[in-house]
């Protein structure tokens, strides 16, 4: 049975299988664009999937995280347009690296270019690629991180924070904006009269536009309605927008089992709608775990009960479990009030083998079987 999860505006969708290489797709349905978590092996998305790209967000370096960035670029260097790369301190230099290694001499104005934010503990350091400069890369400075939010536009805003896989690897939190409901308290209590400018205010909301240009409204006065200027339009806004709880995504790709990584985990993943969270060994794996960086199902059980979310999905299971997925889901321990969601172990297409090429003559009535 098809599931609908609880997204007004986003429609998120895991498109790898457990042992795949892991991709978070997000469609912005407004805007028609999408975001891209992790960049690993993607040729099986369509290209309409890969144009539509508008922010990829690295989780670390490695490359079944990172090796689809060339095929990114395939798809996306000659659309007239800048894609926003966020990934940890040194992603720059690997980009610039990879793409180094092709020929552009055929490069022209039109191209479109990658602008790259490395984001590190305390600061953001941002770098422009430019197609049609062969995507030579230019630092364009650095900024103190004010908080964990690293992307924000009117529809959802991104937070990350640093974690360690032996190398720093992002963990990300996505949530949706609220949407813009009237609280019909708030305009009795305030005497306010509903009429065109309301209307005007949520389509101002809903275009995040003009929100520092002043709004006339109505109110009730002694003598019946009277107008009244709003200066702090942007404010009102979340005044007057009544109470609500938008959907969150949490995402945990490839990150040690610490005292630090888990008090960041908790910090920022609390009260997720939706977790994504790496399950790459079981627990009689624990000592491959602790060694290699990564969480065992064990490790995943104590992070579902700390933080409780509506759906968790597990992702990024080891291939030497290939032929025992099962197991995984056995030993999954799921709290009261969460739903386990389930994938296909793989979903990218199956290698072809040598003998599957077959020569063949050509003849105008057609191919010689």
């Amino acid at each position: 049975m098809t599931l609908r999860l609880p997204f007004r505006n986003l429609q998120p969708n895991f498109c790898s299988g457990l042992f795949d290489d892991p991709l978070l797709l997000i469609r912005q349905r407004p805007l028609g664009s999408n975001l891209l978590f992790d960049c690993g092996r993607l040729q099986h998305l369509a290209k309409r999937a890969l144009t539509a790209i508008e922010a990829v967000f690295v989780s670390h370096g490695h490359m079944d995280h990172w090796m689809g960035i060339d095929t990114l670029t395939r798809h996306v260097y000659v659309t007239p347009k800048t894609v926003e790369l966020f990934g940890p301190v040194g992603i720059a230099a690997k980009l610039e690296s990879k793409l180094a290694g092709y020929d552009w001499n055929l490069c022209e104005q039109n191209w479109g270019s990658y602008q790259v934010h490395e984001i590190g503990s305390e600061t953001i350091r941002s770098h422009l690629l430019s197609g049609p400069d062969g995507f030579r890369r230019t630092e364009l400075g650095s900024r103190p991180r004010s908080s964990r939010v690293i992307f924000e536009n009117h529809l959802l805003r991104v937070a990350a924070e640093p974690c360690d896989h032996l190398v720093d690897s992002l963990i990300f939190r996505i949530d949706e904006q609220p949407i813009f409901i009237i609280d019909e308290a708030f305009l009795e209590r305030h005497q306010l009269l509903k009429g065109p400018w309301i209307r005007q205010l949520k389509r101002r909301f809903h275009r995040w536009e003009d929100l520092d240009l002043p709004l006339t409204a109505l109110r009730r006065g002694v003598d019946g309605a009277e107008e009244f200027r709003i200066e702090d339009v942007r404010g009102f806004c979340r005044e007057i927008a009544a109470e609500q709880r938008p959907a969150s995504i949490g995402y945990i790709s490839d990150i040690g089992w610490s005292a630090a990584n888990r008090e960041k985990i908790t910090g920022l993943l609390s009260g997720v709608t939706l977790l994504l969270c790496e399950t790459t060994f079981l627990s009689d794996a624990v000592e491959r775990a602790r060694s290699s960086r990564h969480l065992c199902s064990a490790d995943v059980n104590r992070l579902l009960e700390q933080l409780r979310p509506e759906f968790f999905l597990p992702m990024h299971l080891s291939k030497s479990y290939n032929r025992c997925s099962s197991r995984l889901y056995r030993e999954l321990q799921i709290p009261s009030g969460t739903t386990l969601l389930r994938i296909p172990d793989l979903v990218t297409p199956r290698p072809l083998l040598q003998s599957e090429f077959p020569w063949q003559e050509y003849r105008a009535s057609g191919p010689v079987e």
